[in-house]
């Protein structure tokens, strides 16, 4: 008999990252793999080589980090952690790793975090990190010893928070570029300018990094910007305010190639489209349009980190692309002719090439990272090594049974998860899970929330509704209309899927999301009483607090509410839209769960529901994390994440189970 998953099984799983090919010798592969430590509350990482056919732990990091090989037996890295070098959190060590004889040289000290480092050829370096501005402020107008100063927080500009990073006033980004010969390093952008994306191109020694300035407000519209070395120059490529958004820049032959929108038909989240750039004229042309998120948005609680969407191999562009609820690969050349590489059933989280195979840091149906590569001439797969095999061997795994319905004319794609044992003569309760963004997706990927919740004898009900991505631009646009559309595609679904399953208890049907799932579960609570709980997470109830409190709030709800807050008109049509407003109404049994370092979906938020419906009589707890912030689901700190599920868990038993 197999055995459930429990909340504990989520500490054997491995996290796999920082899929690097040796460019010097093929049979030389690195990776790093993640797990979680229950008793430290912390993460282990650890370095894997594959040389030949093994793979081995060469090393313990401190965190992902810089990994890239310098030549066939050499990798520079950042964060590794042994007894001779214990990382420092306030500085950032770059050392030399020999796969001959495991020597760990420091070869260069900065006396800061980064939050990215690359290798740009030579003995040179481009590192990302965040600088506080405000030091070195003029003191003279403090009282002696700066008492006062030390115990003020000064906000003056937008965004004044991050999530997170807390206050963010007169932080930036900044670019640095550093040399471990000379044991130098000089910024190359001002103490005004936010500094996005980087691409570099060691050959060319040059970088290609977004970004935007601003003093009082950021204006969310960035601009595309070169440094070469060898100048020792910054090259305005294209003027900040054309696009609102420029990601995955690249060197591609003589050209250059970013992906690009001005948001102009469906606003922020609307999909990105490449373009292709002359860097010697600086004139650019749409080289593909397209109607899909660029990368994974598959929803997964069982993946830390990404790589990369968009990659260049021998003058060729590779990208992975979200399309329904998979994210296959494609290429691209500089004529725009696209081409489907691999149809994968599953989430690509990372890919790389060595040769003629391709290597896939990947999430198969119902399945956990594992390492697999691609015969790109027979296109067949093959699991090239599962350290998640033993997690998964003896438990119970339920297989989601793709269910499509109609709502309001659409086809909507949903799922069903049976629960452990499962016997149809039996009445069993149930748990719709509505997921975040909205402009993300579920799939048939491994998600340990739900696995966990079909191991303690639920259904698990899931769908995509209206708003999700994977189904063109128009179909994830719900702007203006949050809670209209969405909300009765969920309703819909829960209607189609009763009488498709007579075994799940109609009277015993919960709701849990987060981010914009807590949204929605906040909505539905409001407008409907037919489900027995709810558990709501880093959700928003007040649109308008979401305006002035969130570290996106101040342009997100502009665009998204289609609404001025700044009107009455405008507020008006905001709080038409906020869960707050219809709060009076509820009656149904809500768990709250929230962090208070989430400035995205900030505590208040949280605070205003649990307040409401304290006040109302209507039973409800919140939960707060405290050191947790929006990523407690799928990056939290390990306690804090174990104690998460026992609450969501705890709470729909004690009200699913009731007779």
């Amino acid at each position: 008999m197999m055995k459930p998953i429990q909340p504990m099984d989520l500490n054997s799983y491995w996290f796999l990252s920082k899929l690097t090919m040796n460019p010097y010798r093929e049979e030389v592969i690195a990776c790093v793999r993640s797990q979680m430590e229950l008793q430290e509350n912390r993460y282990c990482h650890e370095l894997m080589i594959k040389k030949g056919k093994a793979w081995e732990t060469r090393l313990k990091l401190k965190k992902p980090g810089l990994v890239c090989f310098l030549d066939a037996d050499t990798l520079l890295l950042t964060n590794a952690e042994t007894s001779l070098f214990q990382s420092d959190p306030k500085k950032t060590q770059f050392l030399t790793y020999s796969l001959k004889t495991g020597d760990l040289t420091e070869i260069f000290s900065l006396p800061f975090p980064v939050s990215s480092a690359h290798y740009l050829g030579g003995t040179q370096l481009i590192v990302k990190a965040e600088v506080d501005e405000n030091v070195g402020e003029d003191e003279a107008n403090f009282p002696t010893g700066n008492t006062y100063k030390e115990n003020v927080m000064v906000l003056e500009e937008l965004p004044w928070c991050a999530n997170g990073r807390g206050f963010i006033s007169r932080h930036r980004n900044r670019l640095f570029v550093a040399d471990w010969t000379t044991q130098q390093y000089q910024s190359i952008t001002s103490s005004d300018f936010q500094c996005g994306g980087v691409a570099v191109c060691p050959d060319r020694h040059q970088v290609l990094f977004t970004g935007m300035t601003y003093k009082d407000k950021a204006s969310q519209k960035e601009g595309l910007f070169l440094y070469d070395a060898v100048r020792q120059e910054v090259t305005t490529l294209i003027e900040e305010g054309v696009f609102r958004r420029i990601k995955e820049p690249c060197f591609l032959n003589d050209s250059l190639v970013f992906a690009a929108t001005k948001g102009e038909r469906y606003g922020k989240n609307e999909a990105l489209d490449f373009y292709l750039l002359n860097p010697m004229t600086k004139q650019y042309r749409i080289l593909k349009a397209l109607d899909h998120p660029l990368g994974n948005s598959v929803v997964s609680d069982c993946r830390l980190n990404s790589g990369s969407a968009v990659k260049v191999v021998q003058d060729q562009l590779y990208f992975t692309m979200t399309v329904g609820w998979t994210t296959p690969l494609f290429r691209l050349d500089c004529d725009g002719k696209l081409e489907k590489i691999l149809d994968f059933d599953g989430s690509i989280d990372d890919f790389a090439f060595s040769g003629q195979t391709l290597w896939l840091i990947a999430q198969r149906t119902n399945a956990l990272q594992a390492l697999v590569t691609v015969d790109l001439k027979t296109k067949k797969l093959k699991t090239e090594i599962d350290w998640n095999q033993a997690a998964l061997l003896d438990r119970y795994v339920a297989q989601p049974q793709y269910f499509p319905f109609s709502s309001r004319g659409r086809r909507i794609d949903g799922w069903v998860m049976p629960p452990i044992n499962y016997d149809p003569s039996q009445q069993y309760p149930a748990v719709l899970q509505i997921h975040g963004g909205p402009n993300l997706a579920y799939g048939e990927v491994f998600h340990h929330e739900m696995q966990m919740l079909a191991s303690a004898g639920y259904f698990v009900l899931f769908c995509n509704p209206v708003g999700s991505v994977g189904r063109t631009d128009e179909f994830a646009d719900i702007r203006g209309r949050y809670g209209d559309e969405d909300y009765q595609n969920l309703l819909d679904f829960i209607s189609a899927v009763l009488p498709a399953f007579p075994a799940i208890d109609s009277k015993r049907v919960a709701v849990c999301g987060g981010s914009y799932g807590g949204f929605m579960v906040n909505w539905i609570i409001g407008h409907t009483s037919q489900f027995v709980c709810a558990v709501s997470q880093r959700s928003i109830a007040n649109f308008m607090t979401i305006y002035g409190l969130s570290d996106f709030g101040y342009y997100f709800v502009r665009d998204q509410l289609a609404a001025e807050p700044l009107s009455e008109a405008g507020q008006a049509a905001i709080h038409q839209q906020s869960p707050i407003r219809y709060v009076g109404n509820v009656q149904t049994p809500t768990l709250f769960l929230h962090s208070d370092q989430d400035w995205r979906c900030p505590l208040s938020e949280g605070l205003q529901m649990f307040t409401a419906l304290t006040d109302l009589g209507v039973k409800t707890r919140m939960v707060c994390f405290q050191g947790e912030n929006h990523e407690l689901s799928r990056s939290g700190k390990p306690q804090a994440r174990q104690r998460r599920l026992f609450e969501i868990q705890s709470w729909l038993d004690q009200w699913c189970h009731k007779q």
